[in-house]
């Protein structure tokens, strides 16, 4: 059988309460018996020795029975052949002789009792009975206690309701959140332990939100950019079917069958990488290399984009030796350096430019392309994004996007801005740690 949490809390706190009052009545009876014993065989001692006198004044028993028989006093004649008596005959005689009573007191909460005898008859004396103050305070006592156990668990369920009725819809915003529904959110109430639960689901709702949003724009993205080049390669390899072509149409359709399917390559490669890179926590195989040396490496490996179209290169590169994964730190500038070719006009400028500061190394790669709006520049490092129309072109949007994620891995930062001059410059800033360095 399940319980709910406030029906466990009520029945913890009656459990406890009970204990605890248990444990409670039997201290207080452990140190209170001597004192209740002795008071209560006071008591019907006090009787017998009362009859004793008023016998001596010739006073009948009938009499005294008739006066004294008051509540909670009861005197009443037994008689002396019965089991009681004789149980109790050695009993009185070994007690006192001069006494002629016995007292017997049992109970966890003292009871008395005194077996008397005038030489004829005997008498049992009882000074304790349900009108006694004694059984009073007893019954409200235990009566009291009922009271609070049961007003004290009803009042527990009630306050544990309301105590818990954050946690409450907290579960139902949980489940909603399993069910795919990330808009669901919960109003940020109640003490500030509930309230930093209910802001924490909150954001975590919201990151799941915009992490759904973005696995739908990733797939929606993929499979745009697999379809495009795959319809051309398509389109044109229907052409080339042809008998009528001429072989200028044939080479031209041949090269842009290569090209797609280069671009399907690249696209695939970048997918893989950045899939890979960001299962990875940390960047393994690191080895010191020389940063500038790199750049100046990837720069004439693309000598042949550049050269194309008249581009001008501004290259003041510091020798800088830096600690780190060589090929990944590679696709960095490849990818930036590539972009910059892209969008730079014809007999453009391209500038690189690396240096060490007293915190880090920067590299700034700027074009004299068009500029990026505010809104792209925000945007621009995130899967698939292609910036604005003024600066789309052919690409995958997703080289920024394996950049910033190897920067990530690197504790390294980008960052994009518009010169005031015109064109764009990108800013790369490595961490510079001296024992990596010399390592």
């Amino acid at each position: 059988m399940k319980f709910s949490l406030s029906l466990k809390v009520a029945l913890m706190y009656f459990g406890v309460m009970f204990i605890s009052a248990a444990l409670s009545l039997a201290i207080l009876a452990f140190i209170f018996k001597p004192i209740m014993r002795e008071n209560s065989e006071n008591q019907v001692v006090g009787i017998a020795n009362t009859i004793k006198l008023m016998r001596l004044d010739g006073i009948s028993m009938n009499d005294i029975k008739e006066w004294l028989s008051v509540p909670p006093i009861s005197i009443e004649e037994l008689s002396s052949d019965s089991e009681q008596i004789a149980d109790i005959k050695y009993d009185i005689l070994l007690a006192d002789s001069r006494n002629t009573y016995y007292v017997d007191t049992t109970g966890i909460f003292p009871s008395s009792k005194l077996y008397y005898t005038d030489g004829s008859s005997y008498y049992l004396i009882s000074g304790t009975s349900k009108d006694n103050n004694y059984w009073v305070i007893y019954f409200v006592v235990i009566l009291s206690f009922i009271i609070c156990l049961v007003v004290g668990t009803l009042i527990t369920v009630f306050i544990t309701r309301v105590v818990l009725s954050p946690v409450e819809s907290l579960s139902r915003a949980a489940s909603e959140v399993a069910h795919g529904n990330f808009k669901v959110r919960v109003d940020e109430t109640g003490v500030q332990e509930y309230r930093a639960l209910q802001k924490n689901f909150n954001r975590m709702a919201e990151e799941l939100s915009g992490t759904e949003t973005l696995r739908g724009d990733f797939i929606s993205n993929v499979s745009h950019e697999f379809k495009t080049p795959l319809a051309s390669i398509q389109g044109f390899a229907k052409l080339l079917q042809a008998d009528e072509i001429t072989p200028e149409e044939r080479n031209e359709y041949t090269r842009i069958i290569i090209e797609e399917t280069g671009r399907l390559t690249k696209l695939a490669t970048n997918i893989l990488n950045l899939s890979k890179l960001e299962n990875q926590k940390t960047i393994g195989q690191k080895t010191r290399f020389s940063l500038d040396e790199q750049i100046r490496k990837i720069i004439l490996m693309l000598e042949p984009e550049w050269s194309k179209k008249n581009i001008e290169m501004d290259i003041a590169l510091d020798d800088i030796y830096y600690y780190g994964n060589e090929d990944l730190m590679g696709q960095i500038w490849q990818n930036i350096i590539n972009n910059a070719i892209k969008f730079t006009p014809e007999n453009g400028l391209i500038s690189v430019h690396l240096f060490r500061t007293e915190s880090n190394i920067t590299a700034r790669i700027s074009d004299n392309g068009p500029s990026i709006s505010r809104d792209a520049q925000e945007k621009i490092f995130e899967k698939f994004y292609q910036g604005d129309h003024s600066r789309k072109t052919e690409g995958n949007g997703l080289g920024l996007a394996l950049v910033k994620r190897i920067l990530d891995l690197c504790g390294g930062k980008a960052s994009v801005e518009n010169l005031y001059e015109g064109g764009v410059c990108f800013i790369v800033e490595l961490p510079f740690v001296i024992d990596d360095m010399l390592s």
